[in-house]
């Protein structure tokens, strides 16, 4: 069982990152105004948003270095979840919350972590 667990995980993870992309391109795209910015935007803020992701390593933080990776985690799901609600994506923005708050919670449960050695 414990190993079918860790496949869903894996498959949230997916999902979740998936989403994260898409729902910034998509709030990208939709809030720019010239068909140009708005490819520009569809494109820049994921880049953006995973950029912050990949360049803090919160390895070397000591004690703080798995919460402040889960912090980072959550906001990213977060606001790419807000971002798909503001631009009138409800479903999809409740959706991503929700799968990233699932994928979360299993890591640890299954006795994972989010930092890798």
């Amino acid at each position: 069982m414990s190993e079918i667990l860790k496949w869903f995980n894996l498959s949230l993870r997916w999902l979740m990152e998936a989403g994260i992309v898409a729902g910034l391109g998509y709030w990208g795209y939709e809030t720019g105004g010239s068909t140009v910015i708005k490819i520009m935007l569809a494109i820049g803020v994921p880049v953006v948003g995973f950029g912050f992701w990949g360049f803090v390593d919160f390895r070397n933080m000591g004690k703080m270095s798995k919460p402040m990776r889960l912090l980072q985690e959550l906001v990213i799901s977060g606001l790419a979840a807000v971002a798909l609600y503001s631009v009138g994506q409800h479903f999809f923005g409740w959706a991503l919350g929700l799968i990233s708050i699932i994928y979360h919670i299993l890591v640890y449960v299954l006795g994972g972590t989010l930092l890798k050695s």
